[in-house]
């Protein structure tokens, strides 16, 4: 009769990885950073601003999106109208996956000019069409939030 040592080995092996598993610490998830994003846009030129947007600027945040970059990404416009200074036309609402994508992962900057490059093969046309984008704009501001669940 023949005795084998490996699945015994192999057993040991098993027991000692999962309780090493047991004693490490669980890896911490990085926190979301939400970034609202606020546009003030000329007086008649809003949809010509939201089809821009769409076109040039949302495949770039989608890419980021399936890099892992971002999370989510929200587009809303108030219901009603706003008096001249808070008044805004647009809110895009990004969930980034950490604070450093969203404020300065290097990696991210490589990534979008990849991105930017693979989509828009014509980049003066681009650049051209993302000038005109901003040229519609009275005012753009952007405000960090933290989600709070109050008691």
């Amino acid at each position: 009769m023949r005795f084998s040592l490996r699945p015994l080995v192999l057993l040991l092996l098993l027991g000692a990885t999962v309780a090493s598993a047991a004693e490490m610490p669980a890896a911490t998830e990085p926190t979301p950073v939400t970034v609202e994003y606020y546009y003030r846009i000329k007086w008649g030129s809003a949809e010509e601003f939201k089809r821009l947007y769409a076109k040039n600027h949302a495949p770039l945040l989608d890419e980021m999106k399936k890099l892992g970059f971002v999370r989510s990404v929200r587009a809303d416009e108030p219901f009603t109208h706003m008096a001249g200074g808070p008044r805004w036309d647009l809110r895009i609402t990004i969930s980034f996956r950490d604070a450093a994508a969203a404020i300065s992962d290097p990696d991210w900057d490589k990534r979008w000019e990849e991105a930017k490059a693979r989509l828009y093969a014509d980049r003066e046309a681009f650049d051209a069409e993302e000038q005109a984008r901003f040229a519609l704009l009275e005012e753009h501001w952007d405000v960090v939030v933290n989600e709070v669940h109050p008691k």
